[in-house]
């Protein structure tokens, strides 16, 4: 049999809209937002529907807006690991339709895409991110990819893995005290008239906007201070063994050492380098049986190291699964 390829998803477990690793008593900002949800379209693929959005800052760092998309079902197992799920944020600035055709005046309009084929679905803040996109003036206008990061988890709300949450620089995008936000959601089985789910369309003052570039000045200054401005991206490939091949979204860390994780269903690992003409083991790996949604098949592995030279996990067959490769690509090495 061939090799599997899995992605982490939420234990059962329920969080209120504000759960992250911080306790409540450290929230700084949590506007209570509501979406005017009512009409959905008669034709909308059921696990469309968005049921709320939400906003929160925390006292640790006024400068990271949290953002949240709920909604009214849990999650696929793997809902950004296929073409099938469309969903996004939109930002902007200064009022509500200034990206319509008839205006095509915003200051500020990004969007937050959803990962691609991310290697593990975390459950808090992590290394996993997708880069937010900048529009010119106009929806879908000059689309450009911005330097500007949303690391992304997954949480439970209502319902298990019901929302999907991600952490973005408010200095970063320059996006001001007054701005705006919704979401959209659709899901494309083939069918001739693809319905999509909006949220509302509206606006919100940030009170505490001016704490937020002193954060960012003091955190880029802390990391350059102890002389950890570089970051280190990789990007897992699967290779023989696999039933599937596939590219996964990149993983960085803020170092000179990359990190990757990923699940899979064999609980042993080696990280492999290519020298003088043969693969040779760097290290052995044990998964963490409970990190997976499934801890009877499925095992989270974190691995890292210094890269030199061409990488590769091994991952040990058994009587079920034979044995099967990730290769591993640094993407780019930069400074902040």
């Amino acid at each position: 049999m061939r090799q599997k390829l899995t992605t982490i998803v939420l234990s059962f477990l329920l969080f209120s809209l504000a759960a992250t690793p911080t306790s409540a008593n450290e929230i700084l900002w949590n506007p209570g937002v509501g979406n005017d949800l009512s009409g959905k379209p008669a034709n909308l693929v059921p696990g469309a529907a968005i049921r709320n959005t939400g906003l929160l800052v925390y006292k640790s760092n006024p400068d990271e807006l949290i953002m949240k998309i709920v909604m009214n079902d849990s999650f696929e197992q793997k809902p950004f690991s296929s073409d099938e799920r469309n969903m996004a944020m939109w930002i902007y600035w200064p009022k509500n339709y200034c990206w319509s055709d008839n205006q095509k005046n915003c200051d500020g309009l990004f969007t937050v895409p959803i990962p691609n084929n991310p290697t593990s679905y975390p459950y808090q803040k992590s290394n996993q991110f997708v880069y937010v996109n900048q529009h010119q003036k106009a929806s879908n206008v000059d689309v450009k990819r911005t330097e500007c990061k949303a690391f992304w988890w997954m949480e439970s709300t209502y319902r298990t893995n019901d929302t999907w949450a991600f952490a973005l620089s408010i200095t970063c995008l320059a996006i001001p005290k007054e701005f705006g936000w919704y979401a959209y959601s659709q899901i494309n089985l083939g069918q001739a008239d693809v319905a999509t789910d909006f949220t509302q369309v509206q606006t919100i003052s940030y009170p505490f906007h001016d704490l937020a570039a002193k954060a960012y000045k003091e955190k880029l200054a802390n990391v350059q201070g102890e002389g950890k401005n570089m970051i280190t991206c990789v990007i897992a490939r699967t290779a023989e063994g696999y039933d599937q091949k596939l590219d996964f979204d990149e993983q960085c860390s803020e170092s000179s050492k990359w990190e990757l994780t990923y699940c899979d269903a064999h609980p042993k690992a080696e990280l492999q380098v290519f020298k003088s003409g043969k693969w040779r083991k760097l290290k052995s790996y044990s998964g963490k049986k409970d990190a997976c949604i499934d801890s009877k098949e499925f095992f989270e592995f974190t691995v890292s190291g210094a890269f030199s030279g061409k990488h590769r996990i091994r991952n040990f067959g058994n009587q079920n699964y034979q044995t099967s490769f990730l290769d591993i690509r640094k993407s780019r090495p930069y400074s902040n």
